[in-house]
């Protein structure tokens, strides 16, 4: 068994997958985008095709910037080989982005794919490619992940499809219309989450330094954390969790922000990480600590 964290994904062979027979599924929306507010996310949805066609697009935010987190669910992402591997290309311009998958099911036993790892509408280049290809293990150093400039908002609205290629079935292309609005949209919703959980939005874009680590976060949870009857039922699964960091680098509170497994799981996150997390604190335009947060994820693996 072991534990992984860190904003990351596993590295991903480079072969490129074998040439689909099928044409591509291409579906025009059939609902509008639907942005929800939660007390820890921003979630963005809407469906497109119809019938057994169908397929629902989830995007989720956990705090300002770039990164969302993407969800497919719908039959034609129903997945029943082994390999869980996808390639995702923003449209008409960017580029693609080669992710593994988690499969999982959603209301009535709807199949779904949850990507793994942080994607880019727009904006993907080598720098963040290689911040993704990290992991940190329990009792192993590893490199902070690089962090990420705003993307320029007539970029994102310049992207207007979405195709997915899941191993062994046929592409998918969704056509999502620009995205310009729906990010702002999303990036309104994340100024409002930093407001409730008491970070200064204003200073926080002006920080001349994030909320840092003073200690390997790998070494935060270890093998007794893992609780023992997920562990005797075999289960495994990924917590995604938010922690607000004081003036003085403590951690004050621990919030799950997402969750691929029973609450246990997130119990034994918070109870671990608020043991053990040391962080040096943000520190505002002029130099002075203020609160921020820090986000993370951790993957219950045997």
């Amino acid at each position: 068994m072991r534990f992984t964290t860190g904003l990351s994904c596993l590295a991903m062979a480079a072969a490129a997958f074998p040439v689909h027979a099928k044409e591509p599924l291409r579906l025009a929306p059939s609902s509008k985008w639907n942005l929800n507010y939660a007390t820890d996310s921003c979630r963005m949805v809407r469906s497109f095709g119809t019938g057994k066609d169908e397929v629902l697009l989830v995007l989720d935010k956990f705090q300002p910037g770039p990164m969302l987190y993407m969800t497919l669910a719908g039959d034609p992402v129903k997945v029943r080989g082994e390999r869980r591997m996808a390639v995702i290309r923003f449209g008409p311009n960017e580029r693609e982005q080669r992710r593994p998958f988690d499969k999982a099911t959603r209301g009535k036993g709807v199949p779904a794919v949850l990507i793994d790892g942080a994607v880019l509408v727009a904006g993907v280049d080598e720098i963040w490619e290689a911040s993704l290809r990290w992991e940190v293990e329990p009792g192993e150093d590893g490199p902070p992940g690089t962090p990420l400039p705003d993307i320029d908002p007539a970029r994102n609205a310049l992207v207007n499809s979405l195709e997915i290629d899941i191993a062994g079935k046929a592409t998918i292309r969704l056509d999502i219309g620009a995205m310009g609005k729906p990010m702002a949209a999303l990036a309104t919703c994340t100024d409002a989450l930093l407001r409730d959980w008491g970070v200064d939005v204003a200073a926080h874009r002006a920080l001349s330094r994030k909320a840092i680590p003073a200690s390997n976060p790998g070494r935060w949870l270890n093998s007794g954390d893992y609780p023992s009857n997920m562990l005797m039922s075999g289960y495994q699964g990924l917590v995604h969790f938010r922690l607000i960091v004081d003036e003085a680098g403590k951690a004050k509170s621990c919030h799950i922000q997402q969750s691929t497994r029973p609450e246990e799981f997130e119990q034994a996150v918070c109870k671990g990480i608020m043991k053990r997390a040391q962080f040096q604190p943000a520190l505002d335009a002029a130099g002075k600590p203020v609160i921020s947060y820090y986000l993370n994820r951790v993957r219950f693996k045997m």
